[in-house]
């Protein structure tokens, strides 16, 4: 009952939104600005999504060699599409998360070692935006931003420098605290992977600023390439918070916004955020069904081997 009702409540937040925003939009002109996109952009920006998922496959599998998941490349990546679909049709922007532990656990019963690594996946993806929201103020400037923005940028990056450190120094403690906090502190324990699968995370990223700027020039949009480092960090944090459908109306409206600071108009934001909307759902659904469909059965993957030679 629960679920239902928060479910249910993630969809009214969703509707209310997206209901406020198109009181203030005309959603025929996004529609027709959408069909003046430079198509060649969003093709590319639609490969680069693709590619990406394939490097975060990879830096997943590089986390969860380190908890004894031995896979090949191909078999994340197909794990990885997989996730990519259910998070079209799950109620939070995390929802394929869920289908990614299920089916990496389904084999070897290892359910809890599945989810920390699955954490671990998306906290080094954390790590980077938070470091690139950072990274925004000193290529964007401080007196562009808002200054309560500016200000919870900079404690998010205190907060996760210590949150970097501190295991170095405390881990015998945290490890009392139970096997979930043992299980993630053994990616401290090799530093080197960890430090690789950031580097991989940071790689991603910027992959993904590349394809909102190839949004921006398929719109003609005069967007500086340095917000970028500001704006995507900051839509992929808010688009996270598990009060709507899988960020959908919180997404937008963060776009919206953020893209109204340097003057871009409403419509035109709001097409920039179709635009990506667009591509995830094209390529979720090429990547997910070619991949998922042909190698999810009943009992978890088809033809899932452990390989030593991974």
């Amino acid at each position: 009952m629960k679920k239902i009702i928060s479910t249910l409540f993630k969809i009214s937040v969703s509707a209310i939104l997206l209901i406020y925003l198109f009181r203030k939009i005309d959603i025929k002109d996004v529609l027709q600005n959408m069909q003046g996109m430079y198509i060649p952009y969003i093709l590319i920006g639609m490969v680069l999504y693709i590619l990406g998922q394939v490097v975060c496959a990879y830096r997943w599998k590089l986390l969860s060699e380190i908890l004894d998941f031995q896979y090949r490349l191909k078999e994340f990546v197909i794990l990885y599409f997989a996730g990519l679909f259910f998070s079209l049709f799950l109620p939070t922007a995390v929802g394929g998360d869920v289908g990614k532990c299920y089916f990496l656990a389904r084999r070897d019963g290892k359910i809890l070692p599945a989810i920390v690594s699955v954490l671990a996946d998306r906290g080094t993806g954390l790590v980077v935006i938070v470091l690139l929201s950072g990274v925004s103020l000193y290529l964007y400037g401080w007196t562009h931003i808002p200054q309560q923005i500016t200000f919870g940028i900079l404690i998010a990056n205190i907060l996760l420098i210590i949150a970097l450190i501190a295991p170095f120094f405390i881990g015998k403690y945290l490890s009392m605290l139970g096997r979930p906090a043992a299980l993630s502190l053994t990616f401290w324990k090799n530093p080197s992977s960890l430090v690789k699968a950031i580097a991989i995370s940071f790689v991603f990223h910027m992959m993904i600023i590349m394809i909102h700027i190839l949004i921006g020039l398929s719109l003609n949009l005069n967007i500086p390439w340095r917000y970028y480092f500001f704006l995507i960090p900051l839509v992929v944090t808010i688009s996270m918070l598990p009060i709507s459908l899988a960020g959908l109306g919180i997404r937008e409206g963060a776009y919206v916004y953020f893209l109204s600071l340097i003057g871009i108009p409403q419509t035109e934001a709001m097409t920039f955020a179709f635009g990506w909307l667009f591509i995830v759902m094209v390529s979720s659904l090429l990547g997910g069904l070619s991949l998922f469909s042909s190698t999810v059965k009943r009992k978890g993957l088809a033809g899932l081997t452990v390989r030593q030679d991974a």
